[in-house]
């Protein structure tokens, strides 16, 4: 039941006549007097006198309640709407009010001060409530306290002398806040969850970058291993006929943690000789013996016989014995290791930039000497006079590793591995030839150093880069030739002048003005004594103009057909680098040092025959 607050105590007729009592107010109430004509009158708390009384046109007395009254009420009659209209504030006021004009009182007949002054405060808090978010709760109450702090008289005749409101939400919007306090507080966690995933997954790529720079650093380690090894086997292999003390020397190089093996290897190496040696015996025995039987042996050769028995027993200890030693492993050393002195060949070509007299008709390839000279240690090194062409000749490929040749890599890959093969089937193809690889993009790179080709190289891996400059990849070749001539000219008493075989499959993304003037400053035979002869071959977009200007010679420029694919294409081209590079081994092994290129199907020569 809603509690109510009465103001008007009592209500009774003025009593008539001098016989009427006249009745005491209390101190916290007033006197108020109706006339029949509703006329109303309050006289300071005096009663009415006895004169008044007998002759009042007064007829009825209301009784009113002036003391101080306090209530403490939550204003859930009066919701109070907040700025967005959608939720509302709830309102628990402390409240102190007092009549101060009791005709008002009485004449607005205040039955419920309660309703007249929660009616008042609410109107004034839900103006103050419309201008704060539900958000901005606090600052609300402070206004409204503020605004509350005066006294406030109302036309009713009551004056609120105290006002204090405790500010709330109701449920709905207690609700919302909570849930968007809950939503922030979500995406608070979702947001520090994510900074600990992105940490915890950049410490695990820092950690795999360092686990990939130890792995790289350790593979550095063991290839140069591998190389230092390589070396060494190089060396031993050079150094003229392999024994088995050599052979278990780079077993021991190649594998040092199976020095078991090597023991092994040696000591049924020594069981094999010393068979071998027991069945000479012998068949010795046999022999002698069929000589005796068919009295072939005189008595003066017995004596002769005896003495060289006796001295191979003497002599029969395995290590060392030049008698009981075996036959050497020829490995394909230098001429010089077998007591016979090398003839220096003659020079060899015509003057560069010569074409042989009937290569453009020559058909199927261009059949013709290697263009240019020898290159020697002096006048003196070239002999006047015939003989077996020796020496080594360099050759150099270099190859497009930019993305215009993404589609063929697997290709390219193939024919240098092939190569590898073919030139090692059999081995003396290979014997002259010194072989480097170098892949061109936004860099030059030096993937296999010159070297002999032997069954333990291993051909690089091509992959695909950035940046097509094929002026950096001249440049870097002009160098490189000079500084393994140099070298080679130191460990051979002739070098050959080097051939180049190039491959691109794209045009240079520099102004061509660059890359010319890099090829003149490689095939210029004044400035550069050992300028490469170079083949060269486009694919897929190379630029035609580049292919024709950077070959030797119109002959050796090959272009793919138009619409052939990259895939085929790289096969065309490991054609003729093979057959090429075969023809070259075989010509300096047998002493026809020439160069035959054969045009493959799917290739066109820009120059000559087709």
């Amino acid at each position: 039941m809603t509690p109510t607050l009465p103001l008007i105590l009592s209500e009774e007729p003025v009593p008539r006549g001098l016989s009427g009592p006249v009745k005491a107010l209390k101190p916290s109430a007033a006197a108020v007097y109706a006339s029949y004509d509703g006329q109303l009158a309050w006289f300071q708390g005096r009663p009415l006198s006895w004169s008044q009384q007998f002759m009042s046109k007064y007829r009825t007395r209301y009784e009113v309640d002036l003391s101080d009254h306090r209530r403490k009420a939550h204003l859930k009659s009066w919701p109070l709407p907040s700025q967005d209209q959608a939720h509302c504030f709830d309102a628990v006021v402390d409240v102190g009010f007092r009549v101060h004009d009791p005709v008002e009182v009485v004449r607005r007949n205040v039955t419920d001060a309660l309703v007249v002054v929660y009616g008042h405060i609410a109107a004034v808090l839900r103006v103050i409530a419309r201008g704060y978010s539900i958000h901005q709760a606090d600052l609300a109450e402070l206004r409204m306290n503020h605004e509350c702090a005066r006294e406030m008289m109302l036309p009713e005749g009551i004056t609120i002398y105290r006002c204090v409101v405790d500010l709330r939400l109701d449920e709905a919007a207690r609700t919302y806040i909570e849930n968007l306090t809950k939503a922030d507080r979500d995406r608070q966690l979702a947001e520090a969850a994510q900074r600990l995933a992105e940490g915890e997954a950049h410490g695990k790529q820092v950690i795999d970058g360092i686990e990939l720079e130890g792995r790289l650093a350790r593979e550095r380690r063991e290839q140069a291993v591998r190389l230092e090894l390589q070396e060494e086997r190089r060396r031993l292999l050079g150094e003229g006929d392999l024994d088995v003390n050599r052979l278990i020397t780079l077993f021991m190089l190649e594998h040092p943690d199976r020095a078991g093996e090597a023991v092994e290897m040696r000591t049924k190496w020594e069981a094999a000789l010393t068979a071998r040696q027991e069945q000479f015996d012998e068949r010795s025995v046999e022999v002698f013996r069929f000589m005796v039987q068919s009295k072939l042996i005189q008595p003066a050769d017995v004596e002769v016989i005896r003495q060289q028995a006796l001295n191979r027993v003497q002599g029969a200890t395995l290590p060392g014995g030049t008698g009981s030693a075996l036959p050497p492993v020829r490995w394909g050393g230098p001429a010089a290791s077998s007591g016979r002195t090398a003839v220096p060949p003659p020079v060899i070509g015509p003057a560069p930039g010569a074409v042989p007299p009937g290569a453009a008709q020559s058909g199927a390839g261009v059949h013709s000497p290697l263009v240019g000279t020898v290159v020697t240690n002096g006048p003196g090194d070239l002999a006047s006079g015939g003989g077996p062409v020796t020496g080594v000749l360099p050759i150099y490929l270099l190859i497009d590793e930019s993305a215009a040749v993404a589609g063929c890599l697997p290709g390219l890959n193939n024919a240098l591995r092939g190569l590898h093969s073919a030139l090692l089937t059999p081995p003396e193809s290979a014997a002259g030839l010194r072989l480097a690889v170098l892949g061109a993009a936004g860099e030059t790179v030096l993937h296999l150093p010159l070297a002999a080709v032997e069954w333990t190289t291993v051909m690089p891996e091509l992959t695909v880069r950035a940046g097509a400059r094929h002026d950096l990849a001249l440049e870097r070749l002009r160098a490189l030739v000079a500084q393994d001539l140099a070298r080679l000219k130191t460990e051979h008493p002739v070098v050959h002048r080097p051939v180049l075989f190039v491959l691109f499959g794209g045009p240079c993304e520099e102004d061509p003005a660059r890359w010319r003037e890099a090829l003149r400053a490689l095939t210029d035979p004044v400035a550069n004594p050992g300028h490469p002869t170079i083949i060269a071959v486009g694919i897929g977009r190379a630029d035609e103009t580049e292919i024709r200007t950077v070959a030797h010679l119109p002959e050796l420029a090959f272009l793919a057909e138009p619409g052939l694919d990259l895939p085929t294409a790289a096969e065309r081209f490991a054609s003729l680098l093979r057959d090429s590079v075969l023809y070259l081994g075989r010509g300096l092994a047998g002493g026809r040092l020439d160069l035959f290129i054969e045009c493959p199907p799917g290739l066109r020569r820009l120059g000559g025959a087709r």
